[in-house]
């Protein structure tokens, strides 16, 4: 399942369930949902089973990717991310986090070339085309950094309040800056 089809499947809300069952059906199998409306409903039941959409990947993180000919590296900790980046992702993850996971992959992701090594990216063609990612391969790494971005934002904002103590207390003893 792609990162856009679970954008998709999280817009679908107030239906009744037969309905949301076929607009999920569509989605993940793309299938018109004027052909799956039709389906009787043994069909649609048991294609609906098939997509195992309750089931939560256990697979570990990986931090290589490639997508459409490029490789690509997630981020580990924030040394590795660019300032306007992290600044960037403050803003991005204020909205909803599904509707924004591609748009979050790209700005915790570089590209690198065959040896690893770190070459300049294009933030827009990230989040053009990471809605194309399989998702459950960034799945772990959501959570993770689900977790981690409240704490890393804490972390930082109590590091640039030290900084500000000491360049105060510099200036403040005439010390030239």
């Amino acid at each position: 399942m792609k990162i856009g089809q679970i954008q998709e499947l999280a817009t679908l809300k107030d239906m009744n369930p037969i309905e949301q069952m076929a607009h999920e059906v569509s989605i993940c199998l793309g299938v018109p949902f004027s052909d799956v409306e039709i389906w009787t409903m043994d069909k649609l039941k048991e294609e609906h089973k098939k997509l195992k959409l309750d089931y939560i990947p256990d697979q570990r993180i990986s931090y290589k990717f490639k997508h459409e000919g490029r490789r690509f590296r997630l981020v580990r900790n924030a040394k590795e991310m660019s300032a306007h980046h992290f600044i960037e992702l403050q803003e991005v993850v204020k909205g909803d986090m599904v509707e924004s996971l591609h748009q979050i992959i790209a700005l915790l992701s570089y590209r690198v070339d065959i040896f690893g090594r770190k070459i300049e990216d294009d933030y827009q063609w990230k989040v053009d085309n990471f809605k194309n990612l399989e998702a459950w391969q960034f799945y772990g790494y959501a959570l993770f950094f689900s977790r981690l971005f409240p704490k890393l934002l804490q972390t930082t904002l109590s590091y640039l309040k030290q900084e500000e103590k000491q360049v105060r207390e510099m200036f403040l003893d005439g010390s030239p800056l």
